[in-house]
């Protein structure tokens, strides 16, 4: 295989396109330390807190189809570099803001920059590695630099909060930006602006669909109204696509076997990565009392075992196929929250074994997904694949800081045993989480017996929400698994006739092993046609 002046450059621009990718990511978890401290000089309420930390991927997630889309039509380079440079300036406003509404405005645009990154970055990978194996270890480099991004980032936020305060933690941006811009402006190829328009009408639908189920869920709560005004506008949408003689997005893709599975994948993997890890840094900081640098070092183990399985997994996705090491993942994800859920929170060595046990599985399930989404996909079409990738990944990531966030929190206040003689006022705030537990303690006789069951209250609730999580992992491995013996009959009935009956002539053979591996490991579902006898795979 001949290989092109861009390919001689591939691996050193997936440099320059990791780096990108992982400040996004760390955006996403790098307040989950720091918040204590945000919370200390602006002062926010409880609301705030959450929409503190949610807007960003929230804003991010509807705009990653259009924004991948983008892509395809006007050229790759030219929305990554303007991706880039809304993504700095925002970075700038974060760290410089003076109260909670700008910080907020300032943390929706860096999600405007956010996803005018990811889906670019990752539809540039079929134009850089034309090869389906090389493309599997890139995907595979960055779908562990866009996990260890999601963990790496409280341990950044830590290390920063002790050093110089919440605000450095956006003054790293902007200098990778800056380097990255460079990079990419001097050595990423000019990608052909494509023919077909560009509709700007799919783009919105798309657009306000995923943010109303996405508010629906989100910290304000928009509830049934929005959900359903998003569905409304989704549907729309998917009504435009079928008419379109140029579709935004060609609903084929989501046809292909194993492309469902791997969305659903993506959004189960950074949901519990980025709202389970949220609950971990406070249940790690207040119940055991560690320091911020202290609990982001053992949220390390996540991020080594993330990485290591972005190392394995090329090579097992070429023996194995997606669906396998997919369903492998998932379940190995299962057993390791299991135990938390267990309660192995209060050991150290457990809990050790139950990060790195989830942070493997979890990068084996978000590798083989991505894989399957991306080579669904023709090469001129790769940015809608990816912006359905991460639109997958960043919804993920904002509906499980919420839906996490909320289950603690209920779990927490139901369980949490106010001693006698507290206050009305010091119980309220109590009631509203542990950090707020320790500031309603203050100068109150009974402050060490509150402390205490907020303390017991916080571990049930992160032992529930991992006892949700693992459940999740366990029901998305037994579905893929019933899935996967479904395909393996119909290939199996659609190689040869069924026992006791002729194969009519005249009929196209059926597709073998080799279609299933260009499918991307999972079993094509094939209609038969008549009895015993296969037509062409859906």
């Amino acid at each position: 295989m001949a290989v092109t002046p861009a390919g001689v450059r591939a691996w050193p621009l997936l440099a320059v396109l990791g780096a990108g990718l992982f400040l996004v990511a760390v955006d996403a978890t790098v307040l989950h330390v720091a918040l204590p401290d945000v919370v200390r000089q602006l002062r926010p309420g409880a609301a705030a807190q959450v929409w503190i930390v949610a807007i960003y991927p929230l804003t991010a997630a509807p705009l990653l189809l259009p924004s991948g889309t983008l892509g395809d039509r006007f050229g790759r380079r030219r929305v990554l570099v303007t991706g880039y440079a809304v993504f700095g300036l925002a970075s700038l406003a974060c760290a410089l803001a003076p109260n909670v509404a700008a910080l907020l405005a300032a943390r929706a645009v860096l999600g405007v920059g956010g996803a005018l990154i990811m889906p670019v970055t990752m539809s540039l990978l079929r134009e850089l590695f034309p090869d389906r194996q090389r493309r599997r270890t890139a995907i595979a480099v960055c779908s562990g630099i866009a996990g260890a991004g999601s963990v790496f980032g409280p341990v950044l936020g830590g290390l920063l909060v002790e050093t110089a305060g919440w605000r450095a933690t956006f003054l790293v941006n902007p200098p990778v930006i800056l380097a990255a811009v460079a990079a990419a402006l001097r050595w990423l190829p000019r990608t052909p602006p494509g023919r077909a328009p560009w509709d700007a009408l799919s783009a919105m639908l798309a657009a306000g669909g995923v943010l109303g189920i996405a508010f629906a869920a989100g910290p304000s709560g928009g509830g049934p109204a929005a959900g359903a005004a998003g569905g409304v506008l989704l549907a729309l949408f998917v009504r435009r696509q079928r008419r379109s003689a140029a579709p935004l997005l060609d609903l084929a893709l989501f046809r292909r076997p194993g492309v469902p599975g791997a969305v659903g994948g993506v959004l189960l993997v950074m949901s519990t990565l980025v709202g389970l890890g949220l609950l971990l840094a406070q249940y790690l900081q207040v119940v055991l009392g560690l320091s911020p640098t202290a609990a982001a070092a053992r949220l390390l183990l996540v991020l080594g075992a993330s990485a290591v399985g972005s190392v394995i997994a090329p090579v097992l996705l070429g023996r194995f196929g997606n669906a396998p090491v997919r369903t492998a993942g998932f379940a190995l994800a299962a057993v390791a929250l299991a135990l938390p859920a267990a309660g192995a929170l209060p050991s150290p060595w457990w809990l050790a074994v139950g990060l790195v046990g989830s942070g493997f599985g979890m990068a084996l399930a978000l590798t083989s997904s991505t894989d399957t989404l991306l080579s669904a996909a023709p090469a001129d079409r790769a940015g809608g694949a990816a912006a359905v990738e991460k639109t997958g990944y960043e919804l993920g990531a904002g509906l499980g800081t919420t839906a996490f966030g909320s289950l603690a929190a209920a779990v927490y206040a139901a369980h949490l045993v106010v001693p006698p003689g507290v206050p009305d006022a010091a119980k309220q705030l109590a009631s509203a989480g542990p950090a707020q537990a320790e500031a309603a303690s203050h100068g109150l006789a009974q402050a060490a017996e509150l402390l205490a069951a907020a303390r017991t209250a916080c571990t049930v609730s992160v032992q529930a929400s991992a006892a949700v999580a693992a459940g999740l992992f366990l029901f998305a491995a037994v579905i893929s698994i019933i899935r996967g013996r479904i395909g393996r009959y119909t290939i199996r009935t659609a190689r040869g006739p069924l026992p006791g009956r002729r194969p009519r002539r005249g009929r196209r053979a059926a597709p073998g092993r080799a279609a299933v591996d260009a499918s991307g490991g999972c079993p094509a579902a094939v209609r038969r046609s008549g009895p015993g006898t296969p037509s062409s795979p859906r």
